[in-house]
């Protein structure tokens, strides 16, 4: 009986946030806006622990599929949109200075992503260079409605200050729970209209969020 009463309260907890998501405030920048001329990187997908600006992969060789970049960058042009970021050098205008990194260091021993994306920076030239980078993602398996896995996705964001050569990391990392799993991330669960969502979708979500906290 009391396993039922307990199901009973935290599954009217869970239709309680589903009906106030709506009211959520909107969220604000955690810091102010970098200073000086921003560019922007198209995503990148890291397959080896040498490609990564910080940190390492649990697992080596193993790409997203196919179209994900592409749909990636999309939502990060929009997400930028929609905080009003405008003023910025794009990905299509980054990618020669990658063209030209990666031939300067021709027949040179493999070189390290730090000093490969600093010298992307100094070439465009710009002030603050965001960096995005995906590197693990479970697409879910089932539906809305219920799922035999559900979508798993990892990305870190690198703002790098040019000028001093300092660069700020966060990094978004999330398998989507269940409401009776996890009543810490009920909200979130509520927001997405208490539904098992796509891998895309939780990527928009930390999209979002980590732009807010790097003050974009």
């Amino acid at each position: 009986m009391q396993r039922i009463v307990s199901v009973f309260l935290l599954t009217a907890f869970g239709l309680f946030l589903i009906l106030g998501a709506g009211c959520a405030p909107k969220q604000q920048a955690a810091v102010p806006r970098p200073d000086g001329k921003l560019a922007v990187v198209g995503f990148s997908n890291p397959v080896y622990n040498w490609q990564l600006l910080a940190g390492y992969l649990e697992e080596e060789g193993k790409p997203v599929p196919d179209g994900v970049l592409q749909s990636l960058d999309i939502v990060l042009r929009e997400t930028l949109q929609r905080h009003s970021v405008f003023d910025y050098v794009t990905p299509p205008a980054v990618e020669p200075c990658e063209d030209v990194v990666v031939f300067e260091e021709a027949g040179l021993p493999k070189v390290s992503a730090w000093k490969y994306w600093l010298g992307v920076a100094k070439c465009i030239p710009c002030d603050v260079l965001l960096v995005p980078q995906v590197t693990h993602w479970v697409e879910r398996e089932g539906s809305g409605a219920g799922v035999v896995r559900p979508a798993s996705v990892t990305m870190e964001f690198y703002l790098i200050d040019v000028k001093n050569e300092r660069m700020q990391r966060v990094r978004y990392e999330e398998t989507q729970q269940a409401l009776l799993d996890n009543l810490f991330s009920a909200r979130k669960f509520a927001d997405r209209g208490g539904k098992w969502v796509t891998a895309m979708r939780i990527a928009s979500d930390g999209i979002e969020e980590k732009l807010m906290e790097l003050g974009l």
